[in-house]
């Protein structure tokens, strides 16, 4: 492919409007040709474990033009310019927000420690009962393997190589913490948190009280683990584990050779052809359940765990989300396809995977008993309080190392397991995790995505999206297609008819039946 040179530059020597406009438009559509080359090399970095030295290119080109000081001045002149034109705020916003996080971002030596850590972490490899483990496959291992001694053993390698990497990490924090001081936030993931429209500080607040409020479901869950297991305590090894297969759900047949269909008939039911959506749809050997990469509203990447297991289900079908939220949203402004809301977006996918309970969508499409259905919706319930929890749980961990980073990783790590779940446990090395070091104080925004679903549940009345194509096209009109021509807040008001809240979401974790099934 080949990349037209950038030339911002022009638009410093713009002087009437429409000349403006035109060579910003121009320019940004350039510019999204280089986004759309990046996603491509991730995805075969991800999908195929391809390494392309054009991404170190790519994000000099980035840097390069994020920090054009010249640039950020003309930019929020004409935003000033044109403050009367609602589109052309938007447009300007979000590209100075983008503008801010990039500069940062892509700071040469933060990109450098990146790569190392990064580097270090992808090639940590360890054995353990004579089977080799990356710290990928140590994350499904202690997803789904029933022999807790190896769940506990591959937890204690992962700490010990986030134990090797903790300086980097700490470096790595320090580092962003100094630059996010220069825009004169106290630390870098409070910096994050604003360019994301939300207050981190009122969110650990509201999942104080989220928390609080469902103690009840909590200890409830707990008992029950325990007893079903025969654990006297409920470590980090075991919480993943134990909301997937409580009900030992991997023994019905969800036979991963029929995702196609599947998400075809997903699809379908809410008024969609899948096969009319440019999303190409692959099973490989991944660790972890799936992934989307929306390149462009007509080249979508989706790949899904080639195992058979409900889980894998379920994250076809969120991943699926995202694929029609990145077909459907607006291509006309590219700036506001590509500086994308994560919450907005995960709200969507939250959404779609809600049809993998649905006992219409079971029945059609797989072969199960009259109690399967009522441990799926239960062990729904479950899959909701827990996930809530590690959300919580890891979000509280990160921010804490931002807020402290000289402070020991593991302590916090432990600190904050008693803080979230009641009790003590054997938890995770922060350094070792890799989601940390790749997409940093992105946790909190899957707790939004969950309460963003519940409140489109509660105002539509619906357990579940499946057949329900009258509520997808509101969701299309109001809330998919404008993208971020409105904030995730605006966009929920738009389609929920109130502000956003937590409440929904608290029902939910209550087990509330408030939904028309």
């Amino acid at each position: 492919m080949i990349f037209m040179k950038l030339d911002f530059e022009r638009l410093i020597d713009s002087k009437p409007v429409d000349e403006w406009k035109k060579a910003y438009t121009e320019e940004v559509e350039k510019l999204d040709q280089l986004y759309q080359e990046e996603e491509r090399i991730y995805y075969k970095m991800y999908a195929k474990g391809e390494q392309d030295p054009r991404i170190d290119d790519i994000q000099r080109i980035k840097h390069e033009l994020m920090t054009n000081e010249f640039l950020k001045a003309n930019l929020s002149y004409w935003k000033e310019v044109l403050k009367d034109d609602p589109v052309w705020q938007r447009r300007l916003h979000v590209f100075l927000t983008k503008m801010t996080q990039e500069a940062l971002d892509s700071h040469p030596e933060l990109v450098d420690i990146q790569n190392r850590l990064q580097s270090n972490l992808m090639e940590s490899t360890f054995s353990v009962s004579g089977n080799e483990y990356n710290l990928g496959t140590v994350h499904s291992t202690i997803m789904e393997n029933p022999n807790r001694g190896l769940r506990k053993k591959l937890l204690l390698e992962s700490k010990r190589i986030g134990r090797e990497n903790e300086g980097l990490f700490r470096t790595l924090i320090q580092k962003r913490n100094k630059l996010a001081k220069r825009h004169g936030y106290s630390n870098y993931y409070s910096f994050r948190c604003s360019l994301k429209e939300l207050d981190i500080e009122a969110y650990i607040t509201e999942m104080d009280i989220l928390l609080e409020k469902s103690a009840d479901s909590s200890r409830y869950w707990d008992k029950r683990i325990k007893e079903k297991f025969g654990w006297k305590t409920i470590h980090q090894y075991d919480q993943y584990y134990s909301t997937f297969n409580f009900h030992q759900l991997q023994t019905i047949p969800f036979d991963s050779n029929r995702m196609k269909e599947i998400l075809s008939d997903a699809a379908n039911s809410v008024g969609l052809l899948l096969h009319q959506i440019p999303v190409s749809i692959e099973g490989l050997e991944i660790p972890y359940g799936g992934f989307c990469i929306n390149i462009n509203p007509k080249e979508i990447k989706l790949v899904f765990n080639k195992r058979d297991s409900y889980s894998v289900f379920l994250s076809g079908i969120h991943e699926m989300g995202h694929a029609i939220d990145g077909h459907y949203s607006s291509f006309q402004y590219p700036e506001l396809y590509r500086f994308y809301s994560s919450i907005a977006a995960e709200g969507v996918a939250e959404l779609f995977q809600t049809i993998i309970t649905d006992q219409a969508f079971l029945k059609k499409n797989f072969d199960l008993r009259e109690e399967e259905y009522a441990q799926i919706e239960e062990a729904d319930h479950l899959l909701n309080l827990n996930m809530v929890k590690m959300n919580y749980y890891y979000s509280l961990v990160e921010y804490e190392m931002y807020k402290k980073p000289e402070r020991r990783f593991e302590e916090i790590a432990a600190e904050c397991y008693k803080y979230v779940f009641g009790y003590e446990g054997e938890t995770f090395h922060p350094a070792s995790e890799m989601f940390y070091v790749e997409n940093p104080a992105f946790f909190q925004d899957y707790n939004f995505a969950l309460s963003i679903r519940d409140m489109i549940r509660n105002k539509f009345k619906i357990k579940s999206l499946y057949g329900k194509a009258d509520v997808f096209q509101e969701l299309l009109e109001k809330y998919i297609e404008p993208n971020q021509l409105y904030t995730w807040q605006e966009r929920v008001e738009r389609l929920c008819g109130e502000p956003h809240t937590f409440t929904r979401l608290q029902d939910t974790l209550n087990g509330r039946k408030l939904f028309n099934t």
